[in-house]
């Protein structure tokens, strides 16, 4: 197959037109057409289908789509390197990380590894870490800080213990609970809730975690999607309650004022790792950051 053509499948179906993409690629309807006639003979398959509302991808189409929008982002990066080579920057490191574990640890983590590498260029993605995590397999990060919702990591991807943590309820040093020394059981029950994601893998622990005090059904009136500091606000400032990993917060509830909350039920076990790929740390330079990252974060605890 032709790299080319899987890039130019994944631009019509991003597109949804034929029209729409040989304009954005610059290449003739007619070109294009032929060109996904000769993947679709390679593939074995329709790869798309056509109606009034434009073109709808095949299952086929879109495990093809997919490793085109790779090839896409890899030339992407080539270019990205080339421009930072002629600027100087001859090394690059592209993190992920969960966005309360990045708010607590990625200020130390950057200047520790701009210290050590200088001429090194980072790139810092925060998001749900199952999102990062698929972004690592597809290549788009070297390492990702964030917990697991996995019982073993996936094929080709290993993971490291950075901490062993575990979740606690927080908020604001206005709210009604701060300074308890003592919650009964079920007294959470009629809270306002601020949730840091939705439809998220972590939900059952969160879930077990609140049954486990009392709280039947979380009432969340907020619901903050891959930012940290907005949660981080609202929450100091409110009236809500909010459940958040420990080790991050005891490092920023003091910066917004925040408190933890004597829980009534046990807490939920939420260990930090750090990903990559396997073969990430083959190279001499990933294994050296890899470590430095491990020292930065432990060294926090």
């Amino acid at each position: 197959m032709d790299p080319r053509h899987l890039v130019q499948l994944a631009t019509i179906l991003e597109k949804g037109s034929i029209t729409q993409a040989s304009r954005h690629l610059h290449l003739t309807q007619p070109t294009l057409t032929h060109n996904m006639q000769t993947l679709e003979m390679q593939a074995g398959g329709q790869l798309f289908e056509r109606s009034r509302y434009g073109v709808r991808s095949t299952p086929l189409g879109e495990m093809l789509a997919r490793e085109g929008r790779a090839i896409a982002r890899r030339l992407k990066d080539a270019a990205e390197v080339s421009a930072r080579h002629r600027g100087g920057i001859r090394r690059q490191l592209r993190i992920g990380s969960g966005p309360m574990v990045g708010a607590a640890v990625l200020d130390e983590v950057t200047r520790a590894l701009l210290a050590r590498f200088d001429d090194l260029a980072l790139s810092v993605r925060s998001d749900r870490p199952h999102v990062l995590v698929e972004q690592l397999i597809d290549g788009q990060h070297d390492f990702v800080i964030g917990p697991s919702w996995l019982e073993r990591p996936p094929q080709g991807i290993e993971r490291r213990l950075l901490v062993a943590d575990t979740l606690g309820v927080y908020c604001g040093t206005g709210h009604p609970f701060a300074g308890r020394t003592s919650l009964a059981h079920g007294e959470a029950d009629a809270a306002d809730w601020i949730s840091l994601g939705t439809a998220s893998p972590f939900d059952q622990d969160v879930q077990g975690m609140l049954v486990g005090g009392g709280v039947q059904q979380m009432r969340a009136q907020v619901t903050v999607l891959g930012e940290a500091f907005v949660l981080l606000e609202m929450l100091a400032r409110g009236r809500h309650l909010s459940v958040l990993p420990d080790f991050p917060l005891r490092r920023l509830s003091q910066r917004f004022g925040l408190v933890s909350l004597p829980w009534p039920g046990p807490p939920a076990a939420r260990p930090i790792y750090l990903w990559n790929r396997t073969t990430t740390t083959e190279n001499d330079l990933m294994a050296e950051v890899g470590e430095l990252i491990l020292s930065q974060v432990r060294a926090l605890v």
